[in-house]
C-alpha cells in the first residue's frame, strides 16, 4: 500500500505544477468516458486513488495482467487527463519498517 501511496504522491506533485496550457496537447475528456475507454480497450481498472492539494484526483489504472497501466488526473473543474501510460506494471514487495522490522 505504501508503494502505491508513494507513487501517487510523486505523480501528484508533478501534476500540480503541470497544466494543460504548458503540457502541450494532453488527452483529456469526461472521466466516465475515459475510464470506459481504458476498460474496453485495455481492460484497465482503477487500483489506487488520491486527492491532491489543489483538490484534483489522481488515479492509477492497470490491466489485470499488468501488461498496461495509465495514470489519470481529474482537475477540480472537471476534465480528466492522461498523465502517463505504459507497459509491464510490477507490484513491489512491501518492506516492514519500524520496531517490528
Amino acid at each position: 500500500m505504501w508503494k502505491t501511496l508513494s507513487l501517487i504522491a510523486v505523480v501528484a506533485g508533478a501534476v500540480t505544477v503541470a497544466s494543460p496550457a504548458n503540457a502541450g496537447s494532453p488527452v483529456c475528456g469526461d472521466r466516465a468516458k475515459v475510464i470506459d475507454s481504458l476498460s474496453a480497450k485495455y481492460s484497465e481498472e482503477p487500483i489506487a486513488v488520491g486527492v491532491t492539494s489543489n483538490g484534483g484526483v489522481i488515479e492509477v489504472l492497470k490491466a489485470p495482467d499488468g501488461q498496461t497501466w495509465t495514470i489519470l488526473f481529474t482537475y477540480p473543474s472537471g476534465p480528466s487527463c492522461l498523465v502517463a501510460s505504459g507497459e509491464a506494471w510490477q507490484e513491489l514487495e512491501e518492506k516492514i519498517k519500524g520496531p517490528a522490522a
